[in-house]
């Protein structure tokens, strides 16, 4: 029997190869999270003094930070460039060409001379690294979860769409705990080679995910497309043209763990360091705390949206953000360490976690076949610089304001709209994503 003449529903891969997927995906998105997370701690500590020293300790922080802002505008950039590709020569080189692009950027940071030893052109090269390892982030999250979303069966799409999710909880807290042991080095030690063993590692984890990917097949959906010619050429201008619509509530509906995420993985840090007059460890175990509690948290999630639909637990998720926005404060704003890694834990380890593991299928099953890796893509990195700048956002509301409750209402901002798209979209886990315009 050919592909073309089989049951759709048939055309998701051999068990093992779901597995090859699912665990190249995973690995590909550990490394997209901890190359950004190691960056931005890199920023903080140690790329001020080493890349840019000519300026004054607060102006070398801000230019480190500028660089790792960067990224969150390039990734859109990127994941419309690498996704068009997705779509037309195919699911898996996208994945393997994005993992190289960012485990090279990643590796050669660590090989980097200083502004001590080359001058001007290491912080050129900084930056130019931060560039290449950003466009090749952008299209790794969405091309993974197209990927697994397609080798999936329509009863474990959620659970294994889920998966994903993992790598963003893991590849923060191997970042933390990698960043945490080389911290107790000697300062001199520290920045004249600590520093380096990050994103040195970032080279072994690509080579193992090049490997794995290696061994994966091409997506049966896309090969389906292929065999009946149905391959799209411009999949960004269908994608704004006809699917607007859904571009539109899977944008909106991102936004919220975009925010979410850099909200109380990052901003959740200074507020308790700087406004609360807290020790630092206590943010960064609060935050570690609450990415282990993903990691229950994500799977789990994936079950419950196979079993009751994409839409109820999406908005489940989305009502708990909405309801702890001013309770996660009032939490963290007792100074009690234990009360705020409950916060952090019940906010970002729970409801941040369960729209981000629900979203993986949900975005998944919105877009045309022939779309998908485009939309999926577009729709997620629209929100990315969004993501990049909240900490900022955050920040600048509390220094205005004084007070809690700015930010507290810009989180809830943003979990509003997302309920209201998920709401008035459709609901998905029963559509058929290997056949083109399921949707209409």
């Amino acid at each position: 029997m050919s592909i073309d003449a089989m049951p759709s529903d048939a055309v998701t891969g051999s068990a093992s190869e779901r597995r090859k997927v699912v665990v190249s995906s995973f690995v590909g998105t550990v490394l997209e999270w901890y190359d950004f997370y190691i960056y931005g701690t890199a920023a903080t500590v140690v790329f001020g003094t080493l890349f840019f020293p000519n300026l004054d300790p607060t102006s070398a922080t801000l230019a480190a930070f500028a660089a790792y802002g960067i990224g969150f505008f390039l990734k859109p950039v990127g994941g419309v460039i690498l996704s068009r590709f997705g779509d037309t020569i195919g699911r898996k080189k996208v994945l393997v060409l994005s993992l190289v692009m960012m485990g090279l950027a990643t590796g050669l940071i660590g090989l980097l001379p200083t502004y001590a030893e080359i001058g001007l052109l290491a912080p050129i090269l900084l930056v130019l690294l931060r560039l290449i390892q950003s466009i090749g982030a952008g299209a790794e999250y969405g091309g993974a979860i197209t990927m697994v979303a397609e080798f999936s069966g329509p009863r474990e799409r959620g659970l294994l769409a889920s998966l994903p999710a993992l790598g963003v909880s893991l590849g923060i807290l191997i970042g933390t705990a990698m960043f945490a042991a080389l911290s107790a080095m000697p300062r001199e030690q520290f920045l004249q080679w600590g520093w380096r063993v990050p994103f040195l590692i970032g080279f072994a984890l690509a080579l193992v995910g090049m490997f794995m990917r290696a061994q994966v097949q091409e997506s049966p959906a896309f090969e389906k497309l292929k065999q009946r010619n149905l391959i799209h050429q411009a999949p960004l201008s269908d994608v704004i043209q006809r699917q607007w619509r859904r571009l539109l509530i899977a944008a909106a509906a991102r936004s919220a763990d975009a925010v979410g995420g850099q909200l109380f993985n990052v901003f959740a840090i200074s507020y308790c360091t700087v406004t609360l007059k807290l020790p630092p460890s206590i943010g960064l175990t609060g935050v570690m705390l609450a990415n282990l509690t993903g990691l229950a948290v994500i799977p789990l999630s994936g079950l419950l949206c196979d079993r009751f639909g994409r839409k109820p637990v999406y908005l489940v998720g989305l009502i708990f953000m909405t309801a702890f926005a001013f309770p996660f404060f009032w939490l963290v704003n007792t100074k009690e360490a234990w009360l705020i890694y409950v916060a952090l834990m019940l906010q970002y380890g729970v409801g941040v976690k369960i729209i981000l593991a629900t979203s993986g299928a949900y975005l998944a099953e919105l877009f045309d076949v022939r779309t998908r890796s485009t939309g999926v893509t577009l729709a997620r990195t629209i929100s990315d610089p969004l993501a990049g700048l909240t900490p900022l956002i955050a920040t600048a509301l509390l220094a205005a304001t004084g007070a809690y409750w700015s930010v507290a209402c810009f989180l809830m901002v943003f979990t509003v709209l997302a309920f209201i798209a998920v709401a008035v979209g459709p609901e998905t886990h029963q559509v058929d994503i290997a056949e083109p315009d399921r949707l209409g």
